[in-house]
């Protein structure tokens, strides 16, 4: 996601990224103008769900280390994930 600081959600097309909030936002009126279409029979619950705005934080994985007797887990090796400022 290196570069890409700005996201537009909608139903329809799920979650992306953009570079610039002027693309984000572009993609958020598009994705209204799409629900649009159906408008006149009444807008489409969707719509509401609509936004746009700038990532602050990702996911990252910290900790990865191997198992160990201690360990419940199955796996071979263990991590965990936390937010960290883009």
């Amino acid at each position: 996601m290196a570069g890409y600081k700005f996201f537009m959600f909608d139903p329809d097309n799920g979650f992306e990224t953009y570079k610039t909030a002027e693309e984000a936002k572009a993609a958020a009126d598009e994705a209204i103008d799409y629900y649009r279409g159906d408008a006149g029979d009444g807008w489409p619950d969707e719509v509401a769900q609509v936004c746009w705005g700038e990532i602050k934080q990702e996911t990252q994985q910290v900790g990865l280390r191997p198992r160990d007797e201690e360990d419940k887990s199955s796996c071979e090796m263990i991590c965990d994930y936390q937010l960290t400022d883009i």
